[in-house]
């Protein structure tokens, strides 16, 4: 099953809400993400403290999660581990980024949260994919838009790539040289062999 869910980041645009494909997807809306989702896309299920959102007349026809200000886990986490629970087994993220660094940082980690539950999940904003890989990667790319690969962890190792403008061969990623930034696209379509799991930012 496929979850898409909004959090309370930069707001998403009207044009690129348009975009996101809802048919068949369970729909979760974190806290204030109801802002700017409210009168274009209706949630199956609206969660948070609601600390963030400034109109609380939410839809009838949603499901309502409310919990604590002082909780152990963000509304993100809330959110992906909810999608989880409802059978979810790809995740699309919206608002992810903008607004506080510290939760900009903490929402990459729902890309591992979901790969621990065996899902697939991507953080999407207006001009960028960001996935959590590792092992054989094929990904579609825009060729000339920039393509970073980083490590997760400590370090990664990577094998060979292909449609890269620098391409990188028994290459070790780590946190104190960040080798893998700015690389670039050739091909609309970029393979790589990862030991280890990396953060893939791709630009659209």
């Amino acid at each position: 099953m496929r979850a898409i869910i909004f959090l309370n980041g930069t707001p998403v645009s009207e044009r690129a809400l348009n975009s996101v494909n809802i048919e068949n997807a369970l729909v979760i809306c974190a806290d204030g993400a109801f802002d700017y989702i409210k009168g274009k896309i209706t949630p199956d299920i609206i969660l948070g403290d609601f600390d963030s959102v400034s109109d609380k007349s939410f839809p009838e026809t949603s499901e309502v999660l409310t919990f604590p200000p002082e909780k152990d886990f963000t509304d993100g986490h809330l959110a992906v581990q909810t999608a989880i629970d409802r059978g979810a087994d790809e995740i699309e993220i919206y608002g992810a980024f903008g607004g506080r660094p510290d939760h900009a940082y903490s929402n990459l980690s729902l890309l591992y949260q979901s790969k621990q539950a065996g899902a697939v999940a991507v953080l999407y904003d207006e001009n960028w994919r960001v996935y959590l890989l590792d092992g054989a990667v094929k990904l579609s790319a825009s060729v000339n838009k920039y393509v970073s690969i980083v490590p997760f962890f400590e370090s990664a190792h990577i094998i060979s790539t292909k449609g890269l403008k620098y391409p990188m061969q028994n290459v070790t990623l780590n946190r104190q040289h960040i080798l893998g930034i700015s690389n670039e696209a050739t091909e609309s379509e970029i393979e790589f062999f990862a030991n280890g799991e990396v953060l893939v930012f791709v630009e659209l």
